[in-house]
């Protein structure tokens, strides 16, 4: 079964500003899991759809998004700023998801 994506954007970090996501909430959800993209993929990357579509068929919320790199197309970012894009993406998941 199909279930809708909201789009949403959140900032990443301050520097690099921000970045889309894509939040599927099933009717009756309790969990919510986020997911990020592996190295040379994103956010709608056919694993990641199908992992949220599994997840949303057993009423569990996704919250996926992008890393700077991939939302702008430049060189990968530090591990720093990959670290704080993750904390902002929680936050980010929290507040659209409570």
């Amino acid at each position: 079964m199909a279930h809708r994506a909201s789009e949403l954007k959140f900032l990443a970090t301050p520097e690099k500003g921000e970045v889309s996501a894509l939040l599927v909430r099933p009717p009756g959800a309790t969990h919510l899991l986020i997911l990020g993209h592996g190295a040379s993929t994103n956010m709608r990357h056919t694993t990641l759809q199908t992992i949220a579509e599994r997840m949303a068929d057993a009423s569990i919320a996704t919250f996926r998004y992008n890393f700077p790199y991939t939302e702008y197309g430049k060189g990968r970012d530090s591990q720093g700023v990959c670290t704080a894009t993750v904390r902002s993406a929680v936050a980010a998941a929290r507040k659209a998801a409570p």
